[in-house]
C-alpha cells in the first residue's frame, strides 16, 4: 500500500509540473513595438528666373530665341479659310517666336512642347494653330541651319479673364514641364534643367 501512494504522489506531483509548464508557455511576455516617428520632409520652392521682356533675347547653347511679340484673339481664320472659335470661356493667345542659330553646324529645334505658359498655378501646353498668313511652329522644319533664322508662332489656349500681366513665357530646352505642382506664384522646376521666362505684358 505505501508503494502505490509514493506512485501516487510521482504522479500527481508530475502532473502539476504539466500543468505548469504549459500555463507558463501561454503566457506570452507584451513585445515592445517602436513606433518609428515620420519627420517631415522639407521642400525646397525654387522661385523661376527673373521674366525677360518681349523682344529680349537669350542664348541656350548654340541658339538664340527670342519672344518676339504676342497676339490675343477671340476666333481665328485657319489656312483652310474656315473660322475657329476657341473653347468656351477661352480665348487665344498667340506667341511669335524668333530662332537664330549662332554656331557654324547646323543642330535641332526645340519641340513645341518645350515652351509653356504659365497662368496662375497652371502650366498650359501649345496646340494646333495653323492660323492664315501666319507660319505655325510645328510647321517648321527640325533643323536649323548655321546662322539661319526662323520664326513662327506658338497657340495657346487661356482664360477669358486672363490678362497678359498674369501670364508668363517659358522657354524649357530640355523638358517639356515646369513642374507637377504649383504654388503660385513659386512653381518647382528642375533645377537642374534650363529654364527661361518671358514677362508677357508688353
Amino acid at each position: 500500500m505505501p508503494a502505490i501512494k509514493q506512485i501516487s504522489y510521482i504522479l500527481l506531483v508530475g502532473l502539476f509540473s504539466l500543468t505548469a509548464c504549459s500555463a507558463a508557455r501561454e503566457v506570452s511576455t507584451p513585445q515592445s513595438t517602436e513606433t518609428a516617428s515620420l519627420q517631415p520632409i522639407a521642400t525646397e520652392i525654387i522661385m523661376l528666373p527673373t521674366p525677360s521682356s518681349p523682344g529680349d533675347s537669350i542664348t541656350w547653347d548654340t541658339l538664340q530665341v527670342t519672344m518676339y511679340q504676342l497676339e490675343v484673339t477671340q476666333d481665328y481664320i485657319t489656312e483652310f479659310d474656315s473660322r475657329r472659335s476657341p473653347p468656351p470661356g477661352q480665348k487665344f493667345l498667340w506667341v511669335h517666336v524668333q530662332l537664330k542659330n549662332v554656331e557654324q553646324i547646323e543642330r535641332n529645334i526645340p519641340t513645341a512642347e518645350n515652351f509653356s505658359v504659365l497662368y496662375a498655378a497652371t502650366e498650359l501646353k501649345p496646340t494646333y494653330g495653323h492660323r492664315k498668313d501666319y507660319t505655325d511652329y510645328t510647321a517648321l522644319e527640325p533643323v536649323i541651319f548655321p546662322n539661319q533664322e526662323l520664326d513662327a508662332w506658338l497657340r495657346f489656349d487661356i482664360p477669358m479673364v486672363a490678362a497678359l500681366s498674369d501670364l508668363r513665357f517659358v522657354f524649357l530646352p530640355e523638358s517639356s514641364q515646369v513642374g507637377v505642382s504649383f504654388s503660385s506664384p513659386n512653381y518647382p522646376y528642375a533645377q537642374d534643367k534650363p529654364t527661361y521666362v518671358w514677362n508677357c505684358e508688353q
